[in-house]
């Protein structure tokens, strides 16, 4: 954020924003002119070249003169404008399909800029979006593309943005300090935000994003370094040492299985650090089903011999039943007793008598962000583990962890990222590694089909469900998209699903249904009452259903390499031979190397690298990296130099006092300690 007098202004105070566009704005998490200014395009379209109007039908994007008048006719309950116009000096037709109001809005000499589908052989474009050039917006060959909804356009969108920046323009400062500007020849933060919006050329759009990305990135990094600087000065009680490896060692002794040696060194590694006298900040990273939560379980039976409480922080209550199922089966036995707290339960033990009210005495206590809730107090809480921490604000992990004296905190992890984009990403923490799978664990036989050949899809389905076992279908996007009824949507495969199979063998669960309708579906799946999850990649890190042998994504090239690993990961949890299935068209060379690494390695590491390497220019601005600390503009993965030069320049700033100093970082400063103490409440 640069400044702070114009952040908070409303969106009516924009020329042309009322309620109705305000509510659409909210829809998109757009509440004030400060998250529309920084409401990056996904991507940027580029008018179609001359010579790119070829023999073959596509999609292009072209300036277009209207040549003659408007004529409408009306066919099967639907009407057609046919709109005279010339391209590159061939004359053409624009046609718009049920717009009949456009009529009146078109004239002799007018130009369009045209986005559409082209037939050669017509000479026509079926028009699914046009734009008309305004006092204060030209039109340039470079056009943004935003997230919107079905009630606000992308031009509409463009039209408020502009009219948000010429209202604000005067008061955009910046917060960086001019040497820092000046050292990395940066432009300033008003024309980034101009440029990134409405660039003329693409090196605007690049220059834009430097920018852009580095203020992001800088921010966080003196965030994470004034944390690790308050972190280092505490201080903790030693442990019993004979006691905690006593309890470690018997819950380890006592299971079914075999630890890999991954996690015997990761037991080891951690129990050093909890045992001394100072707190443990650490991150356990580790593929899907590297069996983190064996570690931590380790770690709270040995703290649970010594006198200790753990708890435990899942980001959904589906999540924490399912640990705290696996924490009573493996952990009772050995006199450790389990508690479960969500909003939904207030509290369940499995042994010795319920605690009071608010009162939290078990060893273990496991839970949601219930956990951190004022309401709760622990006897000694040495032990915070929080999986996927990056589904939860600071604040919850700082109040968690402050409900003991000096708690030492394990983040959980199942993203598996480069280890030199770890050390980056969290500075403040210890990282620890988990890279090999249960020996037992079958490897996941993946396959790529074509949405023209799904026959063996559903035959392989059918086969796995009439064993008995479970399958997860996954969408790309939510409800049918008019524009591209292609691509598959949840809510399409359902209905194919229950047709098929019917409604009481299928589920469905997307980010759009309401928490009850969801925790339903997705306990009905657990439980196995229903056999056939359909789902967004809202699921891609859950819950582990042992059943589930089968895992479909359909419209797979539209995924990341990592958000598909994770899906992938959702089947292979048990020794029943398990299968993924990408069903998908992939166009782009990228997208055909996506799929072809998930078919040549299952290693997440090792993908994480290729992802490293894959994500080219062209995905900078696309659907972020799930598991990594979320930011507006800038890709931990693509952007890790840019995240490397922030680190370095954020520790300078803060090494020498520059930052608390110098008149030059006061803006920056107040700005930044304002940010870290709002993420703290």
């Amino acid at each position: 954020m640069n400044g702070s007098s114009w952040q908070s202004h409303p969106l009516t105070m924009i020329p042309g924003v009322g309620p109705a566009r305000r509510a659409a704005l909210h829809h998109l998490g757009i509440h004030c002119v400060a998250d529309l200014l920084h409401y990056y395009p996904l991507r940027y379209d580029e008018d179609t070249k001359e010579h790119d109007f070829t023999a073959e039908a596509g999609t292009v994007i072209a300036v277009a003169t209207v040549s003659g008048e408007a004529r409408v006719r009306f066919a099967r309950g639907k009407s057609l404008l046919s709109l005279p116009v010339v391209i590159h000096q061939t004359p053409m037709h624009a046609l718009f399909f049920n717009q009949t109001y456009l009529r009146s809005q078109f004239s002799v000499g007018m130009t369009l800029r045209l986005h559409g589908r082209y037939d050669p052989a017509r000479k026509t474009i079926t028009v699914t979006r046009h734009e008309r050039p305004s006092k204060h917006n030209a039109l340039r060959s470079i056009t943004p593309v935003y997230a919107v909804s079905s009630s606000i356009s992308v031009t509409t969108l463009r039209q408020i943005m502009s009219a948000a920046l010429r209202c604000v323009w005067e008061q955009l400062r910046d917060v960086l300090p001019g040497e820092i500007i000046t050292h990395f020849r940066l432009p300033s933060y008003a024309e980034a935000l101009r440029m990134i919006h409405f660039p003329d050329t693409f090196s605007d759009v690049h220059q834009a994003r430097r920018r852009l990305i580095f203020e992001e990135f800088f921010r966080y990094q003196l965030h994470l370094q004034l944390l690790r600087d308050e972190i280092a000065s505490e201080r903790t009680t030693s442990l019993d040492a004979d006691r905690f490896y006593e309890g470690s060692e018997s819950f380890v002794r006592a299971l079914p299985f075999q630890l890999t040696d991954g996690q015997r060194c990761a037991i080891e590694e951690l129990s050093q650090e909890l045992i001394g006298t100072s707190p443990m900040r650490r991150l356990l990273q580790g593929d899907v089903g590297s069996g983190k939560t064996a570690v931590a379980f380790a770690l709270a039976a040995g703290l649970a011999r010594a006198g200790c409480q753990t708890a435990l922080m899942a980001p959904t209550a589906i999540l924490a039943e399912q640990h705290y199922r696996d924490a009573v089966r493996m952990l009772h036995p050995l006199g450790v007793t389990v508690a479960l707290k969500t909003s939904e339960t207030s509290e369940s033990t499995v042994s010795g008598n319920p605690s009071k009210r608010g009162e939290c005495t078990e060893d273990l206590i496991i839970g949601t962000h219930t956990l951190a809730s004022p309401a709760l107090s622990y006897r000694h809480l040495r032990l915070a583990v929080i999986d996927e921490q990056h589904r939860f604000g600071v604040g919850i992990r700082r109040a968690l962890r402050e409900k003991g004296n000096g708690t030492s905190v394990l983040h959980l992890s199942a993203t598996p990222i480069p280890r030199s984009l770890a050390l980056t990403l969290y500075g403040d923490l210890a990282v620890t590694t988990l890279r090999e799978r249960p020996k037992d664990r079958l490897p996941i036989k993946t396959q790529h089909v074509t949405t023209s050949d799904q026959t063996s899809v559903f035959r392989l389905l059918r086969i796995e469900l009439a064993k008995g076992h479970q399958a997860y279908v996954v969408a790309p996007r939510i409800r049918p998209d008019d524009v591209d009824e292609e691509i598959k949507s949840a809510e399409k495969l359902y209905e194919e699903m229950v047709a098929e199979l019917g409604v009481a063998r299928v589920a469905l669960v997307h980010g759009q249904m309401n928490d009850k309708e969801r925790q339903h579906a997705m306990r009905e799946f657990v439980a196995g009452r229903t056999q056939v999850l359909v789902a967004t990649s809202m699921i891609e890190v859950g819950v582990s259903v042992l059943n589930a042998t089968v895992m479909i994504v359909y419209g797979a090239e539209r995924f990341g390499l990592a958000t598909l690993h994770q899906l992938r990961g959702r089947v292979g949890r048990s020794t029943y031979p398990s299968y993924c299935i990408l069903v998908a068209d992939p166009a782009g060379n990228t997208a055909k190397a996506r799929i072809e690494a998930l078919l040549s390695s299952q290693d997440g590491f090792e993908l994480a690298e290729r992802d490293l390497t894959l994500r080219g220019p062209g995905e900078l601005l696309g659907a972020r990296q799930s598991g990594l600390p979320s930011f507006a503009i800038g890709d931990p993965l693509t952007d890790l130099r840019i995240m490397e030069v922030a680190r370095d320049t954020a520790e300078s700033a803060l090494g020498d006092r520059s930052f608390w100093l110098l008149p030059s970082y006061q803006l920056l400063r107040e700005s930044v300690l304002r940010e870290l103490e709002s993420k703290m409440e």
